[in-house]
């Protein structure tokens, strides 16, 4: 029997948020497993799972994949960390989602990242990448030392096609239609926290203390 309280979170916030920096700040800080629902689907279809298989020819349509679907394939996977405290990321996206979710364990928590959609766009838009290694620049923060060229192998930056104007405000719109009705869903089970700023080190502090007197003691730093 587990000596700790399992504790199972879950965070949202919109491309661009910060949402991934702050997943690995909590994971580090507080020792929940990270489960980014982006990996386990891309792992699946790169295994040609069957369900891998049918996420793939729904995407290649250009059809969302049902929501059946995301759900099977990421409740098998939590089915493996049953006794593991976890943050789940990139799901819930639809409230059907949300149901299966909560038909199968209790969230303790959710932690919603909520960035003005201008910061964010900003934040975006200034994005350019070396699509051989991945290496993502910033002309606001991070720019390369030799403007539109890499700095390690000086071959040409990228502006991803996810990352122009156009497709991030598409993006962003899609997103608030989509999530807003899951906020409100966890809004009404009083589990949803919400965190507002427009700069992730200032508002991962907040999100930091706000874990510190939720989590109980004995299970911080637990790998």
């Amino acid at each position: 029997m587990s000596l700790h309280r399992i504790f199972r979170a879950v965070i949202m916030g919109p491309p661009g948020s910060g949402k991934g920096t702050v997943s690995a700040r909590i994971t580090k800080t507080f020792g929940l497993k990270h489960i980014s629902s982006g990996d386990i689907l891309r792992a699946n279809i790169n295994a040609k799972t069957e369900l891998g298989l049918l996420m793939k020819s729904c995407i290649d349509q250009g059809q969302l994949v049902p929501d059946d679907v995301i759900s099977r394939l990421i409740l098998r996977d939590l089915r493996e960390m049953e006794q593991n405290s976890w943050l789940l990321d990139g799901f819930p996206r639809t409230v059907s989602q949300a149901d299966a979710l909560d038909d199968a364990y209790t969230v303790d928590t959710v932690i919603n990242l909520n960035v003005p959609f201008q910061t964010i766009k900003e934040r975006l838009t200034s994005r350019w990448t070396h699509l051989p290694s991945g290496r993502v620049y910033n002309t606001d923060f991070n720019p390369p030392k030799v403007t539109g060229l890499d700095d390690v192998t000086g071959e040409p930056l990228v502006q991803r096609d996810d990352d122009t104007p156009g497709t991030v405000t598409r993006r962003l719109k899609s997103y608030e239609t989509q999530t807003e009705p899951v906020l409100e869903y966890y809004r009404s089970k009083g589990v949803l926290q919400t965190f507002s700023g427009t700069e992730t080190n200032k508002i991962w502090p907040h999100v930091e203390a706000f874990l510190h007197r939720k989590l109980p003691t004995a299970n911080r730093n637990v790998a």
